[in-house]
């Protein structure tokens, strides 16, 4: 097993960690604390870290950030409106993997309908699409089974083609 540092650690999973944490706080800023934060702790647990296999790592990274955005979720006690979340166009590490010929306007119909899917759903989604995991990735890392990660996915897409379509006619 190669020996890991800090830096390796963040670039392997900084993705996954910001959009776990997303996913609970639907807020830019605060998943970009939250990241932050899972790796500052990962800086104290360097000597634990070095040592896991890459699903245990992953699983730790994981737990430390949902932990903390449900720490954060619970001290704020209200819900970000949808409005809130960001719309600039940025090629930053964490920004939504969007082709270029999507219209800001699409993409805002999106991440609206992403944050109408309830918890679940949206973490699958947010984990496997725009973290790039598998859904074999997302059930160690949830200890949700494979099948049922698959299931909450397909659903996902499910119901945001009806969200999207109901966009579409209030326009």
């Amino acid at each position: 097993m190669p020996q890991r540092d800090l830096e390796s650690i963040y670039t392997e999973h900084s993705r996954m960690v910001y959009w776990a944490a997303y996913s609970v706080l639907r807020s830019d800023s605060d998943a970009m604390d939250v990241t932050q934060n899972v790796f500052l702790r990962a800086i104290k647990h360097m000597g634990k870290l070095a040592a896991m296999e890459e699903g245990q790592l992953k699983a730790w990274l994981y737990r430390v950030a949902i932990n903390l955005s449900l720490d954060i979720k619970r001290r704020q006690k209200r819900e970000y409106p949808v409005d809130e979340l960001p719309e600039r166009e940025s090629t930053a590490l964490y920004d939504m993997p969007e082709p270029s010929a999507i219209t800001a306007e699409q993409r805002r119909f999106v991440r609206e309908a992403i944050e109408r899917l309830p918890d679940i759903y949206r973490e699958a989604v947010m984990l496997h699409y725009y973290s790039n995991m598998s859904c074999a990735d997302i059930a160690q890392l949830t200890g949700a089974a494979e099948g049922t990660i698959k299931s909450r996915i397909s659903r996902a897409r499910i119901r945001l083609m009806e969200l999207l379509k109901e966009g579409e006619k209030n326009d």
